[in-house]
């Protein structure tokens, strides 16, 4: 009798430890999460593809363990309460007609039915533009300056059309050197003789929405870079040739009518 008491004693045991340790593993997932950051940034670009708007939304640590998570949005949203975002890889990503760009949403991380950290955003506060186009360069000889131009989709857009744009440009030879010209337009003029004769240079363009306005945000992508050369100037040996061969030129016209007066 005592033989079979312990082992029965020693089989509720061994029940005990394996129903622990299976109720830990359900719970372990929750738990760890609950311990990790989980914090994340999003920015919105609004007119994507006609009325439509998209959100895109990243973990600020990229080697989060993200297979078990979701994305939700609520609030000021239209016709509905709350949205999920598509997974994307590492990003999460919402194109919809649905947000109402008044007011604030809720974007939480999911996992099942918990939230596990939460975040207040206004979609019209975290507007990134699309990037600049078609960067362009021409030299006008008589000018002796360089026009350069581009294009952007917001110019067409009914929202974001104040935009603030960065042209930055360097000499190729220079990789860290830029320089930084701040415009509202898409029309910019530089100076030949601020440019080193005779070189490659890159430029390339970036748009922020205006802080003034309605709609604030973040930085554009980089346009794709445009490359152009500087013409070569005269040298001066040129310039110092051709003066002595004009004054000769002009006595010999005066010898000529002096001895046609004759």
């Amino acid at each position: 009798m005592t033989i079979l008491g312990t082992a029965f004693g020693m089989v509720f045991y061994l029940l005990q430890v394996v129903s622990g340790e299976s109720g830990y593993a359900q719970n372990g997932d929750l738990e760890d999460a609950e311990l990790d950051d989980y914090s994340f940034s999003c920015y919105s670009q609004l007119e994507v593809n006609g009325s439509h708007h998209s959100l895109t939304c990243a973990f600020d640590d990229p080697d989060i363990n993200s297979t078990n998570l979701e994305l939700e949005i609520c609030g000021a949203l239209l016709e509905i309460n709350c949205l999920n975002f598509s997974k994307l890889q590492e990003v999460y990503y919402i194109k919809t007609k649905k947000f109402l760009l008044i007011g604030d949403s809720e974007i939480c991380v999911k996992l099942g039915e918990k939230s596990i950290t939460c975040k207040k955003m206004n979609i019209v506060k975290i507007v990134k533009p699309e990037a600049p186009f078609n960067v362009s360069v021409i030299y006008r000889e008589g000018a002796n300056d360089f026009v350069v131009t581009f294009n952007t989709s917001h110019l067409q857009k009914k929202y974001v059309k104040n935009l603030m744009h960065d042209v930055a440009y360097r000499q190729e030879k220079d990789e860290n050197n830029w320089m930084h010209v701040n415009l509202s337009g898409t029309k910019l003029t530089l100076l030949q003789r601020k440019l080193q004769d005779d070189a490659m240079y890159e430029i390339k363009v970036r748009s922020i929405p205006y802080s003034s306005d309605y709609f604030e945000g973040f930085w554009s992508e980089w346009s794709p870079s445009y490359h152009f050369r500087t013409p070569e100037t005269k040298r001066a040996g040129l310039s110092l040739l051709y003066g002595p061969v004009s004054q000769i030129t002009r006595r010999l016209l005066n010898n000529c009518v002096r001895n046609q007066e004759r």
